[in-house]
């Protein structure tokens, strides 16, 4: 692993990207939902799971919500 690249670097990436999603649609994966109003935080001490945290968590124009999770093989 090269120094100063943290091991989660493609997670921090998306997490960045995630961003600027914002008035845009899920349309270019074929996934037929509403716009993203906006991109919520991913912390969810309330919701009892084996994992606490997830890539993205996004409000859309409809008021539902769409949690989208990147997964990479190394």
């Amino acid at each position: 692993m090269s120094e100063g690249i943290a091991y989660q670097n493609k997670d921090i990436l998306f997490k960045i990207l995630g961003q600027a999603y914002k008035e845009k649609s899920f349309a270019a994966y074929g996934i037929d939902l509403p716009p993203i109003r906006e991109l919520l935080p991913t912390v969810l001490p309330k919701i009892a799971a084996n994992e606490k945290s997830i890539d993205n968590l996004f409000l859309l124009e409809d008021g539902t919500y769409a949690i989208v999770d990147y997964e990479s093989v190394y």
